[in-house]
């Protein structure tokens, strides 16, 4: 299902080898306004598709990873160079086919990330999702990363956000000393909808009423003296 990288951590993100039928890249045509089919195209959008009986999802997904050394610099070029795309999903189905082989994020090692986002976005702050919106942060102590890396994703692809389009994705980081889950969204400065991001996410994760949560707009993280997409949120750990 993916091929060798240079980046050969990801070839380790699967619990076991996967056969191509698992997940096919497929490309969905889509009629055009006046009826003729688009097939042809060479502006023809690749993208995945539901399978025949399959619960499609209302968006498609993408998971990504990425990995860095703590001793290097960080900075947007080098992150987008280390973030690697390693699959997408369409329906129920092809999400717990690729999910059940995914390593759980507690086995990753220091400094590495999983990524899922909605297709065609990527998960950095310059992209143009994102340029307007900000994150919900929440800092775990060890051994929790997992079950609720679990809970965040399955309540964004259950829509149980409630809050339209304005989901752009969700990130687990971990981190020598502590691990950090954040969700994205569209929209910084719309109050409703952060507050309803935040009380859902208290309801999913099952967070207790005193829990310290930090939102924190992509627009601050584009100041100059912010390199790292992650490593400057500060905070305590659940």
């Amino acid at each position: 299902m993916l091929a060798r990288d240079a980046n050969r951590d990801i070839w380790c993100l699967f619990f076991s080898p996967k056969d191509e039928e698992d997940q096919e890249e497929t490309d969905c045509h889509h009629d055009n306004s006046d009826g003729t089919n688009n097939n042809n195209n060479n502006n023809r959008r690749k993208t995945v598709c539901p399978g025949a009986g399959e619960h499609p999802l209302q968006y498609n997904y993408t998971f990504w990873y990425s990995r860095r050394t703590p001793s290097r610099p960080a900075s947007s070029q080098s992150y987008e160079q280390n973030i690697r795309q390693i699959g997408s999903v369409a329906s129920v189905e092809q999400f717990w086919r690729f999910y059940s082989h995914l390593v759980r994020p507690g086995d990753l090692s220091g400094h590495s990330d999983f990524h899922l986002f909605k297709e065609g976005i990527k998960p950095m702050w310059e992209d143009e999702s994102n340029r307007s919106g900000g994150k919900w942060i929440i800092r775990l102590r060890k051994g929790l990363a997992s079950r609720f890396w679990e809970n965040i994703i399955l309540a964004m692809l259950g829509e149980q956000f409630m809050v339209g389009e304005e989901i752009c994705g969700a990130v687990v980081s971990i981190r020598f000393q502590e691990d950090i889950l954040s969700i994205w969204n569209r929209t910084s400065n719309d109050q409703t909808t952060t507050s309803r991001i935040r009380d859902t996410l208290r309801r999913v994760l099952n967070l207790p009423t005193n829990s310290i949560m930090e939102y924190k707009t992509h627009t601050d993280s584009l100041r100059p003296a912010q390199v790292s997409h992650l490593d400057s949120d500060s905070g305590k750990s659940l």
